[in-house]
């Protein structure tokens, strides 16, 4: 597994692996998920759902599925949300390394495409892990500069057209994709005012991200 991501939460967020963390995680999300749910009102609890790059477990709370797995590389935040939810769905695992005889009817990745080493390799396998008509639900920066610059594990941050062409290549039969910009911190004064901008905003500290939902 890539030691790059050994410790990341603590070394590239400041992370105290307290509750804040995840009421942190659970405000960012918050707009987001909102616009998921309409986007795709048939995932609902029963769901059988995969998360890559879990993290805080925040995207979990949201869910509240009671088919989830998560995983991610940072061995400490996988020990922390296993805690905190007092639970064992969280994994250390990479997507790579990740073995299962199941397949999920949802694979969300929050802001992980571009850490990808072999986006070909990864999307072809997140492919093999989806149900029929399953859906890969996932947001990425967009290939402004400041997003570019804003971590050094980034390693492929593509337009969204780029995307596109990556996953029909690897036999996603639809893909569609969704601007979405947010004003610099107001999502950790309040989650409920930190209104969605649907075009990308190059301007220092405004967040610019693509929401990707890809069909089986």
């Amino acid at each position: 597994m890539n030691q790059r991501y050994k410790g990341y939460f603590r070394t590239h967020y400041g992370a105290s692996f307290s509750k804040a963390d995840v009421d942190r995680d659970r405000q960012w999300f918050f707009r987001q998920f909102r616009l998921i749910k309409c986007l795709l009102p048939n995932l609902d609890q029963s769901s059988k759902i995969l998360e890559v790059g879990s993290g805080f477990g925040g995207l979990f709370s949201y869910l509240n599925s009671k088919n989830y797995l998560g995983i991610d590389m940072d061995p400490e935040v996988v020990d922390f949300a296993n805690a905190f939810f007092k639970t064992d769905r969280f994994k250390n695992t990479s997507l790579k390394e990740f073995k299962t005889n199941d397949c999920f009817d949802f694979v969300f990745a929050v802001e992980v495409l571009e850490h990808f080493e072999n986006p070909l390799e990864d999307i072809a396998k997140i492919f093999k892990l989806l149900n029929n008509k399953g859906k890969f639900v996932g947001t990425t920066p967009y290939p402004f500069k400041k997003n570019i610059d804003a971590d050094k594990t980034h390693n492929f941050v593509l337009h969204p057209e780029n995307w596109q062409r990556l996953f029909l290549n690897e036999g996603f039969s639809d893909f569609r994709f969704y601007p979405m910009s947010f004003f610099p911190f107001i999502w950790r004064v309040n989650k409920s005012i930190n209104l969605r901008i649907p075009f990308y905003v190059p301007f220092k500290y405004f967040i610019s991200t693509t929401l990707i939902i890809a069909e089986k």
